[in-house]
């Protein structure tokens, strides 16, 4: 199956790791791997890459 890449995602004020996850249909742990991050880091301004299946 091929994946479909999104550049980039920059949170805004308000975003949550669910609200991002639920944006592009993705699993919330799937992010924070991805991005080699922890929850807290999903502050306004950050940059993800997310990968959709």
């Amino acid at each position: 199956m091929q994946k479909n890449y999104v550049p980039f995602y920059v949170v805004k004020k308000g975003d949550s790791l669910n609200s991002i996850a639920k944006k592009f249909d993705v699993n919330p742990t799937q992010i924070l791997v991805e991005n080699y991050i922890t929850p807290s880091a999903i502050k306004e301004g950050v940059i993800l890459s997310i990968t959709k299946n």
